[in-house]
């Protein structure tokens, strides 16, 4: 067997534990960040802030990021972003002012923005177009692993029983997982792909990108996906202050949300060929919808429990599937750059949102998942409205 062929049989398990350990270290980390940034005197709106401020380096950067690995570098994107979230989570565990966390933030999102390029294009480029709902589908499978490991953990090691929080201990555990992904990318890095030729590259341009057909209602669906998730992910602890509930507490209810995604994405290529990426996108958008007014409406924790069950089950419908969205519309010599294009817009509303969203929580905390349904709805009309029947 040749190099090549056994490097090819390696390359897709290798992306699936980078995904797993970086998205629970990430996942560890920022819910920390908004307990962090209370006790460092933050108000609702400079949570909200400090949460944009993730985004703010990828939103600028995300394109050059799909150019970058358009010349064959996705294994070193993969490498770099985990050197740079080892980094930035070293100086995590010695940051106590606001300033500074709103420095480190910019930083993790850009190694988390590398990680996500690189390993998108990877499954975009070494997949056929049957294939694309199903490793997408395995991507953001082992992600919601991730999601649910990351904030259980994270929230039992950082919970003392007080009102303060044991910050470092869990920002420890986030710096292993992160390690972990350096070691795991080496194989991935050391192979460069074969890059396209210039004419190739000349082609991949940002006006062409955003000509086709159907991609700027892929990138808002995609967007308005990642908002809800991340608003929910930075407000929750916030919310759960207000309604008595403890760091443990908060951990278990993400971590809820994020198994039903994981339970979904298992089945998502069986359910996408018998619904169609049109129905399944509305159909969970709507769901998603109905559960943050549900949210805001209660305090108890056992339905907020139920509440996450729900909402993870449908949030983790979007990101995959606009993944495969992109993926299938865009050409071959430019499909990095789509897929960054379609980060950059996440990014957008990562910055945004949450930042809307302490405004919003200044006045009711509740607020804030009510302005994420009317998000949800804008996306339903997107969807319903680019999308055929039977797509």
């Amino acid at each position: 067997m040749s190099k090549t062929k056994t490097s090819g049989s390696r390359w897709l398990p290798l992306v699936l534990l980078n995904s797993l350990l970086i998205q629970a270290g990430i996942y560890v980390v920022r819910p920390i960040i908004t307990y962090k940034s209370v006790e460092l005197g933050a108000d609702a709106a400079l949570v909200g802030l400090i949460g944009a401020t993730f985004a703010l380096a990828p939103l600028i950067l995300a394109i050059q990021v799909g150019r970058f690995v358009d010349k064959g570098r996705s294994g070193l994107a993969l490498m770099l972003g985990s050197v740079i979230l080892v980094l930035t989570t070293i100086a995590l565990l010695f940051i106590n002012s606001i300033a500074l966390l709103m420095l480190a933030m910019p930083a993790l999102g850009m190694g988390h923005l590398l990680i996500m390029v690189g390993g998108q294009t990877l499954i975009a480029n070494r997949s056929s177009s049957s294939q694309y709902e199903k490793n997408f589908g395995l991507l953001t499978f082992y992600a919601s692993a991730g999601h649910a490991i990351g904030p259980l953990v994270g929230g039992y090691l950082a919970d003392s029983g007080e009102v303060t929080v044991n910050a470092n201990a869990a920002f420890l555990f986030a710096l292993a997982l992160f390690l972990a992904a350096v070691i795991g990318t080496i194989a991935l890095s050391t192979r460069k792909e074969n890059p396209r030729p210039k004419q190739d590259l000349e082609k991949a341009k940002l006006r062409e990108v955003l000509a086709v057909p159907t991609f700027k209602s892929a990138m808002f669906v995609a967007s308005a996906t990642t908002a809800v998730v991340d608003v929910v992910l930075i407000f929750l602890p916030l919310y759960g202050r207000e309604i008595g509930l403890s760091v443990t507490d908060i951990g278990i209810l993400l971590a809820i949300r994020s198994i039903f995604s994981l339970a979904v994405r298992l089945v998502l290529g069986q359910i996408s060929t018998k619904l169609g990426l049109r129905r399944l996108l509305s159909w969970g958008s709507i769901v998603t919808m109905v559960s943050m007014v549900a949210l805001g409406l209660t305090a108890n924790f056992w339905l907020i429990a139920l509440i996450m069950a729900i909402s993870g089950f449908t949030m983790g419908v979007g990101q995959p599937a606009t993944m495969a969205w992109v993926s299938r519309i865009s050409s071959p010599d430019s499909r990095g750059l789509a897929i960054a294009v379609r980060l950059s817009a996440n990014r957008l509303g990562q910055v945004t949102m949450p930042a809307l969203a302490g405004v919003v929580a200044g006045a009711s905390t509740a607020g804030v998942f009510y302005m994420l349904a009317a998000l949800q709805a804008a996306s339903i009309v997107a969807t319903v409205t680019s999308l055929k029947k039977g797509e």
